[in-house]
């Protein structure tokens, strides 16, 4: 079931007029809520690196969780009742630009100690 809100329209959210919408992949069951913006005038979804998907291959792809809330939105819903919880975690391979540019580079780093270490032994075994 791809539950999207309209059965008529599959593959469009439920207010047209919101630009971001929180969508769940069908192939992996759901586990990584991601938000995707839409884009009435053109009547597709836009996701973060710029690439656009039509109604039809998000209904096949996706399923429709909700709307994405303003932080105005869920400041004034979480005053009224505690609905936080309910909302998605933020997708899991998002990551702050500065953690992944460290994480690089302890990649770099360590591959060119695994690298000068092994071409030590290298020329160790030769001699």
């Amino acid at each position: 079931m791809t539950a999207w809100p309209n059965t008529a329209r599959p593959g469009e959210p439920a207010d047209t007029a919101r630009p971001w919408h929180w969508l769940a992949r069908l192939d992996d069951g759901g586990q990584a809520p991601v938000p995707l913006g839409w884009n009435p005038a053109a009547r597709q979804w836009l996701s973060w690196d710029g690439s656009a998907m039509a109604p039809e291959e998000a209904a096949r792809r996706f399923r429709y969780l909700g709307p994405a809330l303003t932080p105005a939105e869920v400041a004034a819903e979480t005053a009224q009742a505690d609905v936080v919880e309910a909302l998605p975690a933020p997708p899991i391979d998002m990551v702050p630009k500065r953690d992944a540019i460290r994480n690089h580079l302890l990649i770099f780093v360590g591959s060119v100690v695994a690298t000068l270490f092994l071409a030590e032994k290298i020329v160790q075994w030769r001699q």
